[in-house]
C-alpha cells in the first residue's frame, strides 16, 4: 500500500509531527522504520478517542448485550445507562470510534510464521479466530491469521510455531486473560474489529450491528 512520511500525514491529520510520532511509539499509529524516518501507511488514520473507557462492570454487561447474552448484577440505573449505550451504538455512523474510545485494548502481538505452518496454527485449539479470521467478519485474508489466546499460553504458541515479532506480520495474537469460548462472542469480535486500522474491518462492525439490532 501507498505509505508517507511523518510530515505528510501530520499535515494531513492536522497534528504535529512531534505528536505522530509519539503516537508511532504508543503503537496507536501503524508504521515501519526505514533507516532513520517512519513510513505510515495512508489508510491509517488518527482516530482521538470520543469518550472514556468504560468501568470494568458496564464493559462486561456491554459485551455481553452484544454477544445476545442477559446483563447481570446491574441496578435499574445501570441498566438504562446500559440501553443508552447500546442504543447509541446502534445509531452511530461512526460505531467502530466509539466502541473502540469505551472498550480499550492491549494492541495484539504483531508476529511471523513461516507459511507452511499457518494452517496448523490457525486449527491449533488453543487458538479462538477473531478479526479478519472470523467467518462472521466475511473478510478475505488468505495467509493471514487473527485470533485471541490465553496470556498462558503465548509463550507456548510463540515457541512451538516459530512466531518471531514483525513489522510485517501474517498473524495477529490478542492476549486475554483466559482463552474465550469458540466461536468468539460477538462483542469480542466486534471489539477486536473496532481496533484495527483497516478501513475494511472497521466498516464490518456497523455491518454486523445492524444485524444485532434486526
Amino acid at each position: 500500500m501507498p505509505e508517507e512520511s511523518v510530515a505528510e500525514f501530520a499535515k494531513r491529520e492536522g497534528v504535529s509531527p512531534r505528536r505522530v510520532r509519539a503516537l508511532i511509539e504508543q503503537g496507536a499509529i501503524p508504521a515501519r522504520r526505514v533507516g532513520r524516518q517512519w513510513l505510515i501507511d495512508q489508510s491509517s488514520a488518527h482516530r482521538p478517542a470520543l469518550s472514556r473507557p468504560l468501568a470494568d462492570r458496564m464493559r462486561a454487561n456491554l459485551l455481553a448485550i452484544l454477544s445476545g447474552d442477559a446483563p447481570e448484577g446491574l441496578s435499574a440505573s445501570e441498566r438504562a445507562r446500559l440501553r443508552r449505550y447500546r442504543n447509541e451504538l446502534m445509531h452511530s455512523p461512526d460505531p467502530d470510534r466509539i466502541l473502540g474510545a469505551w472498550i480499550r485494548e492491549q494492541a495484539p502481538l504483531k508476529l511471523q510464521v513461516a507459511p507452511s505452518d499457518l494452517a496448523d496454527l490457525a486449527a491449533d485449539e488453543r487458538i479462538v479466530k477473531s478479526g479478519f479470521s472470523d467467518p462472521r467478519a466475511e473478510i478475505a485474508a488468505a495467509g493471514q491469521l487473527e485470533a485471541r489466546i490465553a496470556k498462558d499460553d503465548a509463550a507456548a504458541i510463540r515457541r512451538e510455531y516459530l512466531l518471531r515479532p514483525s513489522e510485517r506480520p501474517n498473524v495477529l495474537l490478542h492476549l486475554a486473560d483466559e482463552k474465550p469460548p469458540s466461536p468468539l462472542p460477538l462483542g469480542l469480535l466486534l471489539v477486536d474489529l473496532a481496533h484495527h486500522d483497516g478501513v475494511r474491518e472497521r466498516s464490518r462492525v456497523a455491518e454486523l450491528l445492524r444485524k444485532v439490532d434486526d
